[in-house]
């Protein structure tokens, strides 16, 4: 026996929802009847979906149709809006540092943007490497990398409640970006900061000054309590450290740094500012600053020293913790020292002085004399 609803159509076997002119004129759209991957419902579950639909007309009817409108929208879930909306109150995101967070949201955006009302079930590896090529051709190499690790731990998640088997961001053979090989020059943080401090911007130049000496990230940096200062000596739990139980900094102050916070707190208490649970705070508003707002003034000040300096018209702020690392390893420390200082792990220097140091000349200067020095004391010639 066939069983008529109202409203119910079928197409080639395929059940849509359509409304007649008087409730279209009204607002109520037409809709396809899928399930939560996308695929068509059978008869039960078609004529279930479209009784819920009727249920909202007649209760909107009863409402004496004042306002024209449509019904709850019927998004399927299990979709990417709705995964993102599972794995950002679960414990696998919840217990991430809140910058690492910040930065998860920034790239799933992107991905959601395209993605957002798609089932997750029916996402495959070729829609997501055409996506990457796509983002590789209008957002660059390192972004389309960086959002699709992102993709790639939330699909994960995916896979752990059980909404897929698989996860198509894994192994897609994506190009590796290539390391970006910035290292700021002494006259190059001279031209910054002196720009910085030109525009009334000191906070700035603060910043770049505590981050170059002592080798912090910028969350790190914004986060410093005048506290952290006494006794001469940076004592800090990295914030990217926290949620793990610690790397603990604990370490003196170069000469250069010491002079910086002294002038830094002569401005808080000039400006009558007393607030001491953040050491840097803005011009504008006696606020501390976020990494959004501190590289936007950044970038005002670089801007402004690339006029007569344009060799620093492409530095960022992260490149002074690189910076940082190779000055340490130039100045002759060992890899533990380094790591006591930044907090960086060994692989991590590793990793960051094989890339800078082959830039940096005296490197090589200083090698070939320690080996002339050495072929010279085992008296080899050749």
């Amino acid at each position: 026996m066939k069983i008529k609803v109202s409203y119910l159509k079928w197409r080639a076997g395929r059940p849509r929802w359509e409304p007649g002119p008087t409730l279209r004129d009204k607002g109520w759209k037409g809709r396809d009847l899928r399930n939560e991957v996308g695929e068509w419902l059978d008869m039960a579950r078609a004529i279930e979906a479209a009784r819920r639909l009727n249920d909202e007309v007649t209760a909107w009817r009863a409402g004496g149709e004042k306002k024209r409108r449509a019904p709850t929208p019927l998004r399927p879930p299990r979709t990417g809006d709705h995964l993102w909306e599972v794995w950002r109150t679960s414990p696998k995101f919840t217990k991430k540092a809140e910058t690492t967070k910040a930065d998860y949201r920034r790239k799933i955006s992107v991905f959601l943007a395209d993605f957002g009302e798609t089932p997750v079930a029916s996402i495959e590896k070729s829609h997501l490497y055409r996506w990457w090529e796509e983002m590789h051709a209008t957002r660059g190499h390192h972004m389309a990398n960086g959002v699709l690790a992102v993709v790639l731990a939330m699909l994960s998640h995916a896979s752990r409640i059980g909404w897929r088997a698989d996860n198509p961001a894994r192994e897609l053979g994506l190009d590796t970006a290539p390391p970006r090989l910035v290292f700021w020059l002494p006259e190059e943080v001279t031209a910054v900061v002196g720009a910085a401090d030109s525009l009334g911007l000191h906070s700035v130049g603060d910043a770049i000054i505590i981050a170059l000496h002592s080798g912090q990230r910028l969350s790190d940096v914004l986060a410093l309590p005048d506290r952290i200062f006494d006794e001469q000596r940076i004592r800090l739990s990295q914030a990217k450290m926290r949620s793990r139980g610690g790397a603990l900094i604990d370490a003196p102050m170069t000469p250069a740094l010491r002079d910086r916070v002294t002038a830094i707190k002569a401005r808080k208490r000039q400006a009558g500012l007393t607030r001491i649970d953040v050491l840097i705070l803005r011009e504008d508003n006696g606020d501390p600053y976020d990494k959004f707002s501190l590289n936007k003034a950044f970038r005002q000040a670089r801007d402004l020293a690339a006029k007569t300096s344009p060799c620093v018209a492409d530095k960022r702020f992260q490149d002074l913790r690189d910076t940082a690392v190779t000055r340490l390893a130039l100045a002759g420390c060992e890899l533990a020292e380094i790591a006591a200082i930044t907090g960086h792990s060994l692989i991590s220097i590793t990793s960051i002085i094989r890339h800078y140091l082959v830039l940096q000349p005296e490197m090589a200067d200083s090698a070939i004399k320690k080996l002339s020095a050495w072929l010279s004391a085992q008296e080899i010639a050749l």
